[in-house]
């Protein structure tokens, strides 16, 4: 069970972090939140899609890292076989939290003490001697300002889109290697057609403000779930040699 604190220099000193068991936080998913400022990295491998929450209803973009629940294709042999690891995953054991006695609201950096990943024995520490933040504390702290300023822009990249009708749902229906099928559903994409029909000005407004590209980026992105599908392929043959 998760326990989350805010993460204080002098009582957590001692702490550290198994950086090789962070990745394993990810092991289980299929989709992972992201943002803008990961796509450059996420189109390498990645197909990026829009989900919806299921609770708020509203758009969320994500990695798409498997077909099904619970299936991660780029987990395999306990690590991750991937060239970039999503920022949802990396920050792990770190949030962001709230400080509601402060008036202006202020974020706190906030640890799960429960995680694996967690140690006062083994691992990479978080603070030096002087109560100062290590290299590693640094690179995880760098993260979650990147998703707390990251969500943000996505969400207005989001409202942008979806003010101008250009969110259009999906459905993969693919075939195995072994002849069975997937059907994949709940997923959103932009409508390229109506994307590529906008008003000069329309268009204009989106490079402004820095959606433009990202869209685009999200499109071609599309031709990963050929990937993904290999990936799943190679996953049922190695299922088949081992109970064959």
């Amino acid at each position: 069970m998760s326990h989350f604190v805010a993460l204080n220099p002098q009582q957590h000193k001692t702490l550290r972090v198994h950086t090789d068991k962070v990745a394993a936080t990810g092991a289980n998913e299929h989709l992972i939140p992201v943002v803008l400022s990961e796509f450059n990295q996420l189109i390498v491998q990645y197909p990026i899609v829009f989900t919806k929450n299921a609770d708020t209803g509203q758009f969320v973009c994500s990695a798409m890292l498997g077909f099904e629940e619970g299936e991660n294709l780029f987990w395999e042999e306990d690590s991750w076989r991937g060239l970039y690891i999503p920022a949802q995953i990396e920050r792990h054991p770190f949030y962001i939290g709230h400080n509601d006695d402060a008036e202006d609201d202020k974020h706190l950096v906030c640890i799960d003490t429960q995680s694996d990943a967690v140690s006062h024995d083994n691992g990479v520490p978080l603070f030096d001697e002087s109560g100062h933040p290590t290299p590693l504390m640094a690179d995880k702290q760098e993260l979650l300002a990147l998703l707390l300023e990251g969500e943000v822009r996505t969400q207005a990249f989001i409202k942008a889109l979806s003010s101008l009708d250009l969110l259009t749902p999906i459905a993969l229906d693919i075939t195995l290697a072994d002849n069975t099928s997937r059907k994949v559903s709940g997923l959103y994409t932009i409508d390229e057609d109506k994307l590529s029909g906008l008003c000069g000005e329309t268009v204009a407004m989106l490079h402004e403000n820095g959606f433009l590209a990202p869209a685009y980026i999200l499109l071609a992105s599309h031709a990963h779930v050929y990937s993904l599908i290999e990936r799943k392929n190679a996953r049922l043959a190695k299922g088949e040699q081992w109970f064959g």
